[in-house]
């Protein structure tokens, strides 16, 4: 964690009425999202992971809520309008720190799209909160229920790659990627890869065991 904050963006949130200005500026440490090309510079959010105070959290929840806009800004990514459209869900904690009286407030929000695309197979497309060839073969064999073993993982990937597939997304603190398909095309590609010798089935018979994937293993792969 050494210089962790190096890694982190902004998002800055700004909102006028006709009596006051309401300018607030908080450390950004997860995001991804999909840009926009009409209007320029704008974004698509679909996560958001922040830090703040009591009421500067309350803010950003509340305008969350509003699907009002934010400026968001970090490691490789310019500054970018960044909205999360309607119904996107708001979770919110808190983090003690050693010497900190009161603690941090910690607000994570999820885009409608984002909590139940990938929950779907209708809309062939999958957002992926990494690019690692593992995670995303995972991912799109748990989404899709198709067949397969960890080791087609890079196979899978450079499939995904052959047949302009995957498309880089906007990330801070991850590499996530957009997946774009059906599961009749991936159980083609399988079932070609099979034929062809590319990938094989193992040599015993028996459950097929999967490593322990999680989140945070996706988002501690780009520290």
């Amino acid at each position: 964690m050494k210089n962790a904050h190096l890694r982190f963006g902004w998002l800055t949130y700004v909102k006028s009425t006709e009596k006051t200005t309401t300018s607030i500026r908080l450390r950004l440490d997860r995001f991804i999202g999909e840009m926009s090309s009409d209007p320029p510079r704008q974004a698509k959010g679909h996560l958001i992971s922040v830090i703040g105070g009591d009421t500067q959290i309350a803010a950003i929840s509340a305008a969350v809520s509003l699907s009002d806009r934010f400026m968001v800004e970090g490691p490789g990514m310019a500054p970018t309008r960044v909205c999360l459209d309607r119904n996107a869900e708001v979770f919110k904690g808190s983090i003690q720190l050693a010497g900190r009286k009161k603690p941090l407030r910690h607000l994570v929000a999820v885009s409608e799209e984002f909590a139940t695309s990938n929950a779907t197979t209708t809309s062939g497309k999958a957002l992926i909160a990494s690019s690692d060839a593992l995670f995303v073969w995972a991912s799109i064999a748990d989404i899709y229920g198709v067949p397969g073993i960890p080791g087609w993982a890079e196979w899978f990937l450079q499939e995904l790659k052959t047949h302009h597939a995957i498309v880089p997304a906007l990330g801070i603190g991850c590499s996530p990627v957009s997946i774009r398909g059906q599961k009749e095309h991936f159980l083609d590609w399988l079932s070609w890869g099979v034929e062809s010798e590319a990938i094989g089935f193992p040599c015993r018979s028996g459950s097929i065991v999967w490593p322990t994937l999680s989140l945070r293993e996706a988002f501690r792969s780009v520290e």
